[in-house]
């Protein structure tokens, strides 16, 4: 093992948390270990496919983690027709998504409302039967389509109205005709559905107006007590947030609702806050109101920082400029961080503000853990480089884990350790801001679980979180980037020992050495922290890779000798026939696959 390669993968394992502080949205939430998202558009209505627009597509996907389609998946655009399905706006942003490494949440499967044309006309005349049939259909079909990619679902909007009672709303789906269901029955049925057909999605029932106390949240409250009791399959609540500088939940009452759900086992999701202002005729609010906003915002955020059972945030909109407000409440606008130019408002700067300083209880989530590689939470595997984020407690300024005389690291770096099933995992670097560098014991190889725990100077009390449990697979792979944002070119080496680069490409029938992380266990074995003394293949076998789609042979798999135990060497021949530039490689250790996004320069 060279320098180069030792000088390459030293960057990719150690300069990670040297980053400078976020700067955007997406980098201040990862810490949080919450996805940061917005409604997104794509052509569902006809042109303008708002995608194409170059400074739209490049804040959605460098500010948020998360989208969810706006309408692409609603039923007017994914069934115009009785007999036909048309998927493909929601393809598209999925697909874009995919590319930028966000997460997708799928809005929604039924509502008493944006109905296709023909749907109405159709209910008039149906019976109950033939109306559940058609529900159950278009759910099963729709779920089906996005099963895997959607990782949570809207499956029921807006079936309370806003009267005193807070009644159930007159809908084709409850009572016009129904489905033949009584109360919330139809609403139940629908969870059901969407979870057989894909029992992996989170569901949420999502509504406006239920963020503080109140008779609708009253109802809600007891309709999905009524389904945990009785086994029906919803995962949380989604709390619309669309409020005004005249009307907004305060901290307490906010609060004390998301605890309310927190105390069922039920997680709650922020799904399409925007906060509406006066505007005038340009569209443009007063700078007094803006920093009003800001603090609504700010308060919001640092509310649900402080839950444990909060887990998504989103935004309606990416700016100004897609924001449904002014067209449904005419006067009014301005309601979101990004202006008509793309710029952060106040409300932006809150953002951030709350989730780089927002003190909570010590506390770690399953999101919290990720693939130190791809950024990507999931299944960790025996050996397996990941960074665990708790941005409250830790060392205020970087520590980085100092090896021993035989290179073996450390497992207390700064006071911080990290637990997998009790035994302590060994530490790259420790940070508040930046989280923790952790190498997953390859003692959990073969189990189907592994419960993690954080621990910052436990002896004098300062924090020792609650655990989570995280799935263990055989293997996890994931392939470091250059640019340390798990997508882009590789950390790949020529035959050479050079970093492969567009200016310095490799021929076909070259070799490339590609280096990442989560192959798990080692033939042989492996010392937890110990720098691998030679090449070991990886125990799980077989590994593939392809190189822009083609297969490529692999010459070796397995460990990178001079690095750590943990960091995963795989060396490829690049076949014939390839189009000169960037060509995607995807590694497959077993069945797990690499992230998508990361490239090799081919000439």
């Amino acid at each position: 093992m060279t320098m180069k390669i030792l000088s390459c993968l030293t960057v990719l394992l150690a300069a990670m948390p040297l980053a400078a502080q976020p700067t955007t949205l997406r980098q201040a939430a990862a810490p949080q270990g919450i996805p940061i998202g917005a409604a997104a558009s794509a052509d569902e209505y006809g042109p303008p496919d708002l995608l194409l627009n170059t400074s739209y597509a490049n804040l959605l996907s460098s500010q948020y983690s998360m989208l969810e389609p706006g309408n692409a998946m609603k039923w007017d655009v994914t069934q115009p027709t009785q007999t036909t399905y048309n998927f493909g706006p929601g393809d598209e942003l999925v697909a874009f998504a995919q590319a930028n490494q966000m997460r997708v949440r799928g809005h929604n499967l039924c509502w008493y409302t944006q109905f296709p044309s023909w749907l109405q006309p159709y209910a008039e005349t149906a019976t109950p039967a033939q109306m559940a049939t058609l529900l159950q259909n278009h759910i099963t079909t729709e779920v089906t389509h996005f099963a895997g990619q959607v990782f949570a679902w809207d499956v029921v909007n807006e079936a309370f109205d806003d009267s005193s009672a807070a009644a159930l709303r007159d809908s084709i789906w409850y009572n016009q005709p129904g489905i033949g269901q009584t109360g919330t029955g139809y609403i139940a049925q629908a969870f059901k559905w969407a979870h057989a057909a894909d029992p992996s999605a989170l569901l949420f029932y999502n509504d406006y107006n239920i963020e503080e106390p109140g008779p609708k949240f009253d109802a809600v409250l007891s309709m999905v007590q009524d389904f945990v009791n009785n086994g029906v399959p919803i995962n949380g609540v989604g709390f619309e947030m669309h409020v005004l500088n005249a009307y907004y939940p305060s901290a307490t009452q906010l609060a004390q609702n998301m605890q309310a759900l927190a105390a069922l086992g039920l997680q709650v999701h922020i799904t399409e806050m925007d906060v509406r202002l006066p505007v005038d005729a340009s569209g443009n609010a007063s700078a007094a109101d803006l920093q009003t906003q800001a603090q609504i915002y700010q308060t919001i955020m640092t509310v649900c920082l402080q839950q444990p059972n909060y887990t998504a945030f989103q935004v309606w909109g990416v700016s100004y400029n897609d924001s449904w407000i002014p067209s449904v409440f005419p006067g009014y606008g301005a309601a979101l961080p990004f202006d008509f130019n793309y710029k952060p408002t106040p409300a932006f700067t809150a953002l951030m503000t709350a989730m780089q300083t927002t003190t909570t209880p010590p506390s770690l989530k399953v999101s919290n853990v990720v693939n130190a590689a791809s950024y990507q939470g999931g299944p960790v595997a025996p050996g397996e480089i990941v960074t665990v984020y708790n941005s409250t407690y830790g060392p205020a300024t970087l520590v980085l884990g100092q090896p021993d005389a035989t290179g073996k690291f450390p497992t207390n770096v700064g006071g911080v350790q990290v637990l997998f099933d009790g035994v302590p995992a060994p530490l790259l670097y420790a940070s508040a801001n930046s989280g923790v560098g952790a190498i997953v014991p390859f003692e959990v190889a073969g189990k189907q679980q592994t419960v993690v725990e954080y621990q910052y100077n436990p002896a004098s009390g300062a924090a020792v979180s609650n655990t989570a449990t995280l799935p263990v697979a055989a293997a996890a792979p994931a392939i470091f980037a250059l640019n340390e944002s798990g997508s882009g070119p590789g950390a790949i080496l020529n035959l050479d020992y050079t970093v492969n680069s567009a200016s310095n490409p490799v021929s076909a029938g070259g070799y490339i050495q590609v280096f990442g992380t989560g192959g798990g266990a080692i033939v042989g074995g492996a010392t937890d922290g110990a720098p691998a003394s030679g090449a070991a293949n990886l125990a799980t076998q077989p590994v593939t890779a392809t190189i822009g789609g083609v297969a490529a042979k692999v010459v070796y798999a397995g460990t990178a000798p001079g690095l750590v135990n943990g960091a995963m060497q795989v060396d490829l021949q690049i076949p014939a026939g390839l189009t000169p530039g960037p060509q995607p490689v995807v590694i497959t250790v077993g069945t797990a696959v690499s992230q998508s996004g990361i490239t090799v320069a081919v000439q």
